[in-house]
């Protein structure tokens, strides 16, 4: 009997022991899960699926629901598919988690601009800086954010300062942005990526291209009437409803900068893509020596645009067949903030997310939509996107088009690489 008693005193201890043990053990298991996940969610994400991106992120955050990391690239997933309001949700639980998050900070002051809470994202942004002061990039979103805060204005007292005459608008803006800054922020994209999703999708997002300064600055051009050489105000139920103005050559300078900076990369693109359809010929190097070819070939009108849409604009699905010489990339920056909020804010949109489908469409075929908001760009094909069937590659035709506005105005530009006839 003392024997046994021993024996059951012993087997206490010892299950007491490993129940501990085991939990360590399920938590180590979690964690790796949660790990493995993330990335088959940034795999997912890198090859266009956000959908796919966000499910298996879910997964993740609900495997190890105290990792503030996994937080932060779940929000950064959702901002990236156009889910803003869950987006800062999971920045803002990441930071419950984690109170010096330099990062999610930033992700979420980028949020409130994009809303139009330019207030707001000062004082987050200025909290990022706080936990990494030396991080130049996160200083300049802080110096840009500062920019767009209103700022007292002596009142006026006559006519000519109400209404600045039109070269003083068409003269400052080339003083506010630096054409150079381009480069730095193409350089840190990986374009491997972004070529993948222009041949699954047609479209690529490139969040931020454009800081909100810059984007304040080209809006206040849409008014200034000398900058442009035409004006389109198209209102036809078949082909949509918006105001087009196309600039006047030569082109703003940060404009011709920004598409200087932005050819190069996709020419690289480009150019992989005349390989892979045996075609013989290549597309230059650089924007300069592609805009001579246009010359050439008596394609000289500029075809940068500003696009306007108010409520009730859309524009409905097209392809682009302007034009003997083309580039198959075109760019689109958004200008406007947007607002997925019932009551917009001031000077924010709703609705009109850009839209991408094969042409003809199929019943197994789908449409892209990407909700792209202030400083956002999209890469699209301008008329075809490579495709692989068969141990072959070919071109798929693909349209692109602009969903109804719902609320708000939302002025965007439009970066043609190609010059008009």
């Amino acid at each position: 009997m003392l024997r046994l008693l021993t024996r059951r005193c012993l087997r206490g201890p010892v299950a007491d022991v490993r129940e501990p043990m085991n939990a360590k053990k399920k938590r180590t298991k979690q964690r790796r899960r949660a790990r493995r996940l993330a990335e088959q969610a940034w795999d997912a994400a890198d090859d266009g699926n956000l959908d796919l991106a966000v499910k298996i992120i879910r997964r993740a955050t609900a495997a190890q629901a105290d990792n503030p990391q996994l937080w932060h690239d779940r929000g950064v997933m959702l901002r990236m598919d156009g889910r803003d309001s869950e987006a800062e949700a999971a920045f803002r639980t990441s930071l419950s988690l984690a109170a010096d998050f330099a990062d999610a900070y930033a992700e979420l002051a980028a949020v409130c601009v994009r809303s139009g809470r330019v207030e707001e994202a000062v004082t987050l942004q200025s909290q990022a800086v706080q936990h990494a002061p030396t991080n130049s990039n996160l200083r300049r979103k802080l110096e840009s954010y500062q920019s767009l805060t209103p700022s007292p204005q002596p009142p006026s007292t006559t006519e000519h300062a109400r209404k600045p005459d039109v070269e003083t608008v068409v003269q400052q803006p080339d003083a506010l942005i630096d054409p150079r800054s381009f480069d730095g922020l193409l350089s840190q994209l990986d374009w491997d990526v972004l070529e993948s999703r222009l041949r699954q999708q047609g479209c690529a997002l490139i969040p931020q291209l454009l800081d909100p300064a810059a984007c304040a600055t080209f809006r206040s051009w849409f008014s200034a009437d000398a900058m442009f050489a035409k004006t389109v105000v198209m209102d036809r139920p078949e082909f949509g409803r918006g105001e087009y103005r196309y600039f006047r050559g030569p082109v703003p300078v940060p404009v011709n900068a920004l598409r200087s900076a932005v050819y190069p990369h996709v020419a690289q693109i480009a150019n992989r893509w005349q390989v892979l359809l045996r075609a013989s010929s290549r597309f230059p190097p650089t924007w300069s020596q592609f805009r001579d070819e246009c010359h050439r070939a008596g394609q000289s009108t500029p075809t940068p645009i500003l696009l306007s849409y108010e409520a009730g604009g859309f524009n409905a699905l097209h392809r682009d067949l302007r034009g003997e010489v083309y580039f198959p990339i075109q760019l689109a920056v958004v200008l406007s903030p947007r607002s997925d909020a019932p009551v917009p804010q001031s000077g924010a949109f709703r609705g009109g997310e850009f839209v991408f489908a094969d042409s003809p469409e199929r019943r197994k075929s789908r449409r892209h939509a990407i909700s792209a908001g202030l400083g956002d760009a999209v890469l699209f094909c301008t008329r075809d996107r490579l495709v692989h069937i068969g141990g072959a590659y070919g071109l798929q035709s693909v349209k692109h088009g602009v969903n109804r506005i719902e609320a708000g105005t939302r002025l965007v530009l439009g970066l043609p690489f190609h010059e008009y006839r």
